[in-house]
Parts: C-alpha cells; structure tokens; sequence
C-alpha cells in the first residue's frame, strides 16, 4: 500500500565535552527571541493522523493473518501486555521507565483504535493518566537525545485514543496538558539556556539536534494551538530540513552519514516516525519560519546561511533525497549477516524503519535487509519504537530482493566496500577514506586508509568500536593506534580532540574498479610529512591484498609499522598465532591469515606492549556493549619510506579442501625496493608484487616464469580459470614476454580480466 501523498538503543554513552564545559561554565539564560511566522498548521484533520490515517484501519486488519504482520501483530501484543513500570527514584524523572510505558500505552491504543478492543483503550488510558510532567527532576545531562520515544509513544496514544469512543474530553485535555508541559520544559532547558544549547546542540549538529528536534515537532504537530508550539515547529522544522539537507553537511552527496552507521541509525528512526506523521497530518507542503538559533560557524558548518524568520516549506524526503539514500548507504555498509560495522563510534546494530519506504516507492531491498538479519532479524525498535509502523507501512506487495550490487565505492563519505555475495559467508572488505564534512564530526575516529574484514560468518580484522570509560574523554578507541593503518613513530594522521577539534585529515578514495574477477580502489593520506597511498584488490571473491605505497619529504629514516587488529586472542576468546611475517586469527566459524611484507629490509612482525583494557588492545563491538582485548600486531621497519604488501586470507574453519580451505601464501625471492607473493588455492595461481622507484622490472616465478612489470604494483593470474590482470602506475604487466595488461601512460590503474 501507499501512504496518502504530499500536494508538493542501546544506550549511547553520554557525550563526554559536556561534562567537561558544564564543570567550567555558568548556565544562563538565553536571548534568543521567538522567530516569527505563519507556518503551523491549525486545521490537521481526524484522528488518527500522526502514526496513521482512519483509512490505514481498513488496511491494517486486511493483513494480520498473514506474515510478516501476523508476527509484527503478535510482538505488538507482547508489548501491550507489559505492566506499568514504576520509576526507580520517586524524586526523579526517569526516561527509560517512561519511554517503556509510552511504548505499552502506545501498542494499547494501537489495539483499541484498530480492533475495537476498549480494554486495551482503558490500559492505554491509565497509562496516560500515570504519566507525571515534572520532567525538570531528571538527572541526565543528554535526556535529550531520549525523549522521542516518550513523546513520540504518548503522543501517539493520545491521538489513537482520540479516534476512539474511549478517550473522555478532560482526560484528553490532561493528556495535552502534560506533554505540552514535558516538551516546553525540554524546550526551555535544551533550546533557551545557552549553555545547553551551545554545547549539545550547536557544537554537535548530528542526531543530538535531530532527536530533540524529532520528538518537540511531534508534539507540536498534534498539538498547534498551544501558545509555544509555533515556536517548537519552526525551530523543529528548521533543523530537519537543515540536517537531513544538502547544506547541513550530516549527510554526504552520497548517502554517508558523517558520525558512522550506528549514530546515524540512532538519528534516522525517530526522523521516519515524524516525517511519516507530517505525511499523514499535512494536504501538501510544511511551512515554517526559520530558526537559526542551533546554526554553528565552525567549520564544516559555517557560512549555513539560515536568516530568523525567513519563510520556508518543507517537504517529507520519504520518496527521495538525502533521507533515504542514507539509508540505502547503511544498507551498502552492512557486514554480511546482517548487522552494521563499527565504524566511528559505534557497536553491531541493525538498522530499524528501512522497510517502511516500500510504502513511500521504496523497493524490497530495504525489506530483504530488515528480514535477513542473523543477529536481529526484523527489529523494529532500535533508535524507536516503529512496531506499529511496520503493520502500516511495510508494504509485503514489495517482495524482499538482495541489493542489485555487490562492491560498491561511495567517495563522498570515503567508503569502498568490497563484497563477494549476499550471503552470511560472504567475504567483506570495508576501506576508509573520508574527507571534508564526512570525517568533521564529533564521533569520528582518526582512521583515514583504515579497514575491517568479515569473511564467512565473523568479524575477523577489526574496528575497535566505541570503549568510553571516561565521560571526560573521547572514547579509547578513536585514535589511530586503535585502527588497522600504516604507523609512523607510532602514530599516523593528528589525535582528535574535545569538541571541534577533530584531528585526522582528509582522505581521498581514487582509481576504483569494480569488475568481474577483481575489485580495486585506493585510499590516499598525507600524515606525518608522508604521503600514503594504500591499493585494495579482492580478487575473485576469495582474498585481498592491500599495498601501501609511502613517498615522504623526512629527510631520515623512521620507525614505520604495518598495524593490524584481529577479532581473538586475550580476553577476545579464539586463537591467535603470531608468524614470521604475520599473523593468525581465528573464531568459532572463520580465520584469517595475514602476511606481509616490505620493499625495505629488516621487517620484523611483533605485538606492541599490552595493558588490559587500554588501547590498541580493547574494543567494544558487541551487542552487549562488554569491552575486551584482542591481538595487535606490528610489521615493523626503520625506513624513510618503506612498502608494505599484505595478504588478508580468509578460511573457513573445518574446510581442509576446496575453495573454502585455507590458501598457500609464498614470499618470492625478489631484490632490493620489491615485495613479491606468490598465492595458491583452489585451482588456481596469483602473483602480487609491489614494486619501489628503485626496483628491478623482471620478477621470476617459482613456475619457471618471467614476470616483467614497470608498475608499482601488479596482481595477476598466472595458472586458473577466470584470468585477469592489474597494474597501478605503470604501462606493462608482461608474462614470459607476452602483455597480459597494457596502459598508454603509468598513471591510475589498469586492468584486464
């Protein structure tokens, strides 16, 4: 079905620079004056119009005897089954107690609206009548990032009621009277105290603002003619228009979200919930007044042109835009069972309301990523309580269909991922290379040319998470020692910082390719008077190599090390095997073997020193947000510019034959300035060879031939099916005389297959 169209969590812990400015500033009172404008709606139609229309009913009990709303219906029920929770501490107001029974009164009203069942309207009834609005007596400094799903799950139910003969007029007035009250009190706090505002909304400008955005528009969308509620939804409206568009620097061209999967998921739940009322609520277009109060002129943000008062309109992106295409960028980041990746600060989520666009001309891609979920399949309430959505707006006429890509290179948030199928063993490659507004965030990390690998069912090379132990702190795994990258003097790009002060620097992916038998991309960095280019190649769905590639301007030699994270070892469960040239890693279902090597001599492969919890060694990935250690290797040598040339090599535990079993990795005898691997498998041979401006051109194979190459690097088939050949920065890959790959100048990538 399709909904009527326009006329036009987990927890995050605390953000730890608030504490530090709250320790060190005065709270005040602002002077921001209300902004003007004729922009809220006054006429909004009959109820139910914000989580659904009186017309969604008829639809809605058309389609709970068969799956998957049977199953949606049932866990609905489940919910609205739950007890009133009493809150833990009389004296204080309590978030999660009230967003849980919010969720209960919630589910209740959704039954009694939609079957007629006045027993449930009286649970739902009781529930808002419980709801106490001295909300001023919480104790959490970030509440505002939890009120969607108080404000959002109570509103809701007021408004379901409302199309129910059950809801008597003072009793609705009460209800309107208490979340009125709550929101002016968060508005107050959040948006009229400058300390408030400037530190956890203006400094942030990610899902801090769009939360507390998210859940004051709800309320004054179903409430417009409360005496503030004009000022809510400019001010509301404002922002989401802002942060969810082309200038507001959250989103990239692309789809990436600056602050990473787990943030911006956090972010877009809730966002769904309200653009999915205001489509319900509104005949056409959303005019509002601006509000420019939470505008930052730090860079990225600066120069965002917002002028109080300016008339605007705004239009739900449900059927388009930056909105969904960060979802479909969650979607293309997905590890391959199901979840999302670390990357940034974040943990293992799945992403909640992507399914519900079948209804906006979404396809069934969303759906099948919503369904095929190892860890949690169909959740529908990370970030937000979206049960009662999915009866209304996934749409089962959308059939779940696999993404119509494998590798995919999305430059503007700094993301290649490589990926072999759809399937939970797929073999995954994440490289990051991020620059301007898509690494300028508060939960970025120092990982420019960083990468994690998954490979048959487990996570095996790792980004660390989110480890926050201090509130005063940035968590211990943003900085670059904590990620799988090229160290000098053991560090790479600039430590991050509080607040602003992001630290990293730009990184470039270029000269991608996504073929038939092999993948490619590069991700380029300037850091510590070096230039590193790092070249990625999956070569037929089975492994990577990844060649670093180092010129500098350092007059001296340093000390340089190859780092690399594996998910086992320590506190982490598995094995870990350190090697001459490497290293093993592995889990319960996988492992993966890394081997490397160096165009410059004396390369010795060690762990750095280890401390419990304490970086490179911990993480925190887990569902169960439980921090551990793991094994850290570096590929150490004293050079001014050394090569490194790695083999990542995943295998399936308990597969000794096939093209599952563990590959045969061969360092060939090469000369000064070159790194060779010869590499063997299931019916087939490859060479890599990573070759210094020093280097010989000639390499010969153990099989007798003559490699003869002037590229910097080179991955070929020698023996096999499915041949190919790359060369980077070269005109010739030649096999005992005979071209195998040719360019008409030594610049970017070629590549025959």
């Amino acid at each position: 079905m399709r909904s009527r169209s326009l006329v036009s969590p987990l927890s995050p812990p605390s953000l730890s620079w608030t504490h530090a400015a709250l320790a060190a500033l005065a709270l005040t009172a602002a002077a921001c004056a209300d902004a003007p404008g004729q922009g809220l709606p006054r006429d909004t139609g009959p109820h139910p119009r914000l989580l659904a229309r009186p017309e969604h009913r008829a639809l809605l009990l058309s389609r709970v005897d068969r799956e998957p709303y049977a199953s949606i219906l049932a866990i609905l029920k489940q919910r609205a089954e739950r007890a009133y929770a009493e809150e833990p501490d009389p004296a204080s107001w309590d978030y999660r107690t009230n967003g849980d029974n919010a969720s209960t009164a919630q589910a209740n009203a959704l039954l009694a609206w939609a079957f007629e069942d006045e027993a449930a309207a009286e649970k739902a009834r009781e529930f808002l009548r419980r709801l106490e609005a001295d909300w001023d007596t919480n104790t959490v400094l970030d509440i505002n990032i939890r009120m969607p799903k108080v404000l959002m799950g109570y509103t809701n139910t007021w408004d379901l009621l409302s199309a129910t003969p059950w809801l008597p007029a003072d009793e609705s007035a009460e209800a309107e009277r208490k979340l009125t009250e709550i929101t002016g009190q968060l508005f107050a706090k959040y948006l009229e105290q400058n300390i408030y505002r400037d530190l956890l909304l203006r400094a942030a400008q990610n899902n801090h603002p769009i939360r507390t955005a998210d859940a004051i528009g709800y309320v004054a969308l179903a409430f417009p003619e409360h005496p503030a509620a004009e000022t809510w939804w400019n001010w509301s409206l404002s922002e989401l228009d802002y942060l969810w568009g082309a200038n507001g620097h959250y989103v990239q061209p692309d789809g990436g979200v600056s602050e990473g999967p787990y943030y911006s998921g956090f972010a877009w739940g809730p966002t769904a919930a309200f653009f999915i009322a205001l489509d319900n609520a509104l005949e056409g277009p959303a005019a509002f007044a601006r509000d420019c109060r939470t505008r930052s002129s730090e860079d990225p943000w600066a120069g965002y042109g917002c002028v109080d008062g300016e008339q605007a309109t705004f239009e739900p992106p449900l059927r388009g835009g930056l909105f969904t295409k960060a979802a479909d960028w969650s979607l293309s980041l997905r590890l391959p069972w199901g979840s999302r990746p670390p990357l940034e600060d974040g943990v293992f989520t799945s992403f909640n309301g992507g399914s519900l666009l079948t209804s906006f001309g979404g396809d069934g891609v969303a759906r099948w990523d919503w369904e095929q979920n190892r860890d949690a399949a169909q959740d529908m309430e990370f970030s937000a309580d979206l049960i009662a959505h999915h009866l209304i707006y996934l749409d089962d006429a959308a059939p779940p269909a696999e993404p119509p890509f494998l590798t995919r290179f999305l430059p503007d948030a700094g993301n290649a991922v490589f990926r072999s199928d759809w399937g939970e063993e797929a073999r995954w490659l994440l490289l990051v290379a991020e620059h301007g507004s898509a690494r300028k965030t508060l939960h970025d990390h120092v990982d420019g040319t960083s990468f994690s690998l998954a490979a048959y069912g487990e996570y095996l090379l790792i980004d660390p998470g989110y480890y926050k132990p201090d509130a005063l702190d940035n968590a211990r795994t943003s900085q670059s020692p904590s990620h799988n990258v090229v160290l000098i003097d053991g560090r790479s790009a600039p430590d991050k910082g509080l607040l602003t002060d992001f630290g990293d620097a730009d990184a470039f992916l270029r000269n991608t390719h996504d073929g038939g038998v092999i993948d490619y991309a590069e991700a380029h960095q300037d850091y510590q008077d070096t230039h590193v280019e790092r070249s990625v190649a999956f070569v037929d769905g089975r492994y990577f190599v990844v060649g670093d590639r180092l010129a500098t301007t350092h007059p001296a030699a340093r000390a340089h090390a190859f780092r690399l994270h594996g998910y086992a070892g320590l506190t982490s469960g598995g094995t870990f095997e350190l090697l001459a040239d490497g290293a093993r890693w592995e889990r319960t279902r996988a492992g993966v073997e890394a081997r490397v090597l160096s165009t410059a001599p004396g390369l010795a492969v060690v762990e750095p020193p280890y401390t419990p919890l304490t970086a490179p060694h911990v993480h925190e990935f887990e569902r169960d947000r439980k921090a551990a250690d793991h094994a850290v290797i570096d590929a150490t040598v004293q050079a001014e510019a050394p090569g490194f040339l790695t083999l990542l090599l995943p295998y399936k535990v308990g597969a000794d034959a096939g093209p599952d079993a563990p590959l045969q990795a061969t360092p060939l005898e090469a000369g000064p300035d070159l790194a060779a691997w010869q590499i063997e498998g299931d019916g087939f041979t490859d060479v890599a060879v990573l070759r210094g401006e020093g280097a010989a051109q000639e390499v010969k194979l153990p099989g007798g031939q003559t490699l003869e190459t002037d590229a910097a690097l080179v991955v070929l088939r020698v023996e096999g099916a499915r041949p190919f050949a790359l060369m980077a920065r070269g005109t010739q890959v030649l096999l005992d005389g005979a071209p195998r790959v040719t360019a008409a100048e030594a610049t970017g990538v070629a590549v025959e297959e």
